[in-house]
């Protein structure tokens, strides 16, 4: 049984939007690193802001939020921790509180960035346009609140000053950098259509098209836009161009049902104040994907505060809330989406992954298994196969994976993510026959893809055949994902099991650099450490592969190593060693 299956997990799961953004600023704790504080000098305010930054670095935004807000009135020069405050509140999902402190903060004088956006919002959401644009005013934001600001500050001015003028003031903030601007021109695109400028509105979403941005809540207005108008085809077109470049989205999927079932398409025109919670969202939908922590949930508080029914951000909120390891958190934030809602089944499949990461095995499968009976959803069955993979209940993953591939076929259609996936349940399952025609079939589809060059290169030299195509699927693989950790051990391991000793070691020590906290990798070293005569450096590597927690079959062969060494594995022995790389 094969140990690289991590990476088929996660193609299923995914709400992609095309904009860029990133998110200078805010550290781990979610404190503004470049604002300057001391802690005050009162031994009071000096406890409260000791306990909050516990709280903070623990994991309890609620307990910091409260202890933050007692050092604002005893340290009110310190923007810091008004900042802090505010951030720990909309961290724990408390709006309201988020609101009052930020309130609070700016009659004290205190004038932060996450101070000034929570009341703009509010000041929007209140309907108090003068007072929402001077808290919204881009100086002194960083750019990505500035990025924020200045989204809510075009719909502001679409609402008192007309689409024209929302339109002047986008146009000025234009850098002429097609990937920077994608998200600009999206919400130009909605502005237009919000004010029945709908020739406009296509214009800009075509030319958006064609530059390769894909942001699925702008194809969403696009494609309703195309089928409203008469070109049914052309919107299905791209609804499928997006599923098949960049996945499964629960609202396109049912918008392309709805356009092919011949329904009656009603175009999207928001108002301004759920254009501006899209002006939140988008970005912190970008920043979601590109951080391991639950920073961006701050964002998607702030989206629901202005329009509740964003369920889109609501899946992504609970989707950074688990990031952190707040299942609970994002269980509740996940359970107030409507069942009508098109993201409803999607939900529930996170909730049954947020269930499993809590031992809650049973109940995972479930919520999914119910959902499932009362509604049938291509993207639940997969996340259900995927749960079923993750409890080794393969023969179960495999039979829905089958299904959704048979019923895919019935509509014309092959999903290169499905076959592979099901290639290494296949695997797991020992049917190497069927294992081989869906990873190779995937491979044929998607040729440039590592995860599944590398997955049938290593299935290839694990299992001692085709070997040397083996090795060049892996080399292939490991040029389009060059710091893959995973990849570089395989490259490493298909250079052990050809008995290529020292070329094995070069490539393994690089991988367990590159990911030094894998047990399999980590015992890889090891066994090419003691194919080189260098046995203690071997036991140190098994060692420290048993403390990072292997699967128990691999544990029990790491602690037969520790005793009589490795068994021979070589299934080729090399005639002479080939020259190492040289190092960078």
């Amino acid at each position: 049984m094969m140990r690289r299956t991590g990476a088929v997990s996660a193609f299923f799961l995914s709400l992609t939007c095309a904009a860029c953004a990133s998110y200078p600023g805010f550290g781990s704790h979610g404190f503004s690193v470049d604002s300057a504080y001391a802690p005050p000098e009162d031994a009071a305010a000096l406890g409260d802001f000791l306990v909050a930054r516990y709280a903070a670095m623990t994991n309890d935004p609620r307990e910091a939020a409260s202890r933050y807000a007692a050092t604002i009135d005893t340290a009110p020069e310190s923007t810091g921790i008004a900042e802090r405050a505010v951030f720990s509140a909309l961290l724990s999902g408390d709006y309201r509180q988020a609101v009052r402190l930020a309130d609070k903060a700016h009659g004290a004088g205190n004038f932060g960035t996450l101070v000034r956006l929570t009341l703009g919002i509010q000041a929007m959401a209140d309907g108090k346009d003068s007072v929402s644009a001077a808290y919204l005013t881009e100086e002194g934001f960083g750019p990505f609140n500035r990025t924020v600001a200045r989204g809510i500050s075009a719909w502001r001015i679409m609402h008192s000053e007309g689409p024209g003028a929302a339109e002047a003031y986008l146009s000025q903030t234009l850098t002429g950098d097609s990937r920077l601007d994608s998200a600009t021109f999206y919400t130009m695109g909605l502005i237009q259509l919000a004010a029945h400028e709908d020739e406009a509105a296509l214009e800009t979403f075509d030319a958006l098209w064609e530059s390769g941005a894909r942001l699925a809540v702008g194809l969403n207005a696009h494609a309703r836009l195309l089928a409203a108008s008469g070109q049914r085809p052309r919107a299905v077109e791209l609804l499928q161009t997006f599923r098949n470049e960049v996945g499964e989205n629960a609202a396109l999927d049912s918008l392309q049902r709805q356009i092919e079932a011949g329904q009656e398409i009603e175009v999207t025109r928001l108002t301004p104040q759920q254009g501006a919670a899209l002006a939140v969202y988008v970005p912190a939908a970008a920043l979601v994907s590109r951080t391991d922590d639950d920073v961006a949930s701050v964002y998607f508080v702030l989206a629901l505060a202005l329009d509740p029914d964003l369920d889109e951000a609501r899946t992504l909120w609970a989707q950074s809330l688990q990031k952190a390891g707040r299942e609970t958190e994002a269980i509740s934030a996940l359970s107030r989406i409507a069942e009508t809602s098109p993201y409803y089944a999607a939900s529930r499949g996170q909730i049954a992954w947020a269930l499993l990461r809590l031992g809650r095995e049973n109940e995972a499968v479930q919520v999914a298994r119910q959902t499932l009976a009362k509604h049938p959803d291509r993207g639940l069955q997969i996340q259900l196969a995927d749960i079923y993979r993750s409890l080794s209940r393969n023969r179960e993953a495999d039979r829905l994976l089958t299904e959704v591939i048979r019923d895919d076929a019935h509509q014309g259609r092959v999903d290169w993510r499905l076959m592979f996936t099901r290639g290494a349940t296949r695997e797991a399952l020992d049917d190497w026959e069927g294992a081989e025609m869906d990873l190779k079939l995937a491979l044929e589809l998607q040729p440039r893809s590592p995860a599944v060059l590398n997955y049938l290169g290593y299935a290839y030299v694990d299992r001692g055949i085709n070997l040397e195509e083996g090795l060049n699927l892996i080399r292939t693989a490991l040029t389009y994902d060059p710091d893959s950790g995973f990849i570089t051990d395989s490259l490493g391991w298909a250079y052990y099991r050809l008995g290529r000793y020292e070329l094995a070691t070069y490539f393994l020590e690089k991988a367990v650099e590159l990911e030094p906290g894998d047990p399999t990798l980590n015992d890889h070293l090891g066994d090419a450490y003691w194919r080189t005569d260098r046995k203690l450096e071997a036991k140190y590597q098994w060692e420290r592969s048993l403390k990072l927690d292997p699967a128990e079959q691999e544990r029990a062969q790491i602690e037969g190593k520790l005793l009589k060494g490795p068994d021979a594995p070589a299934v080729v022995q090399a005639e002479s060693e080939q020259p190492l790389p040289n190092r960078p």
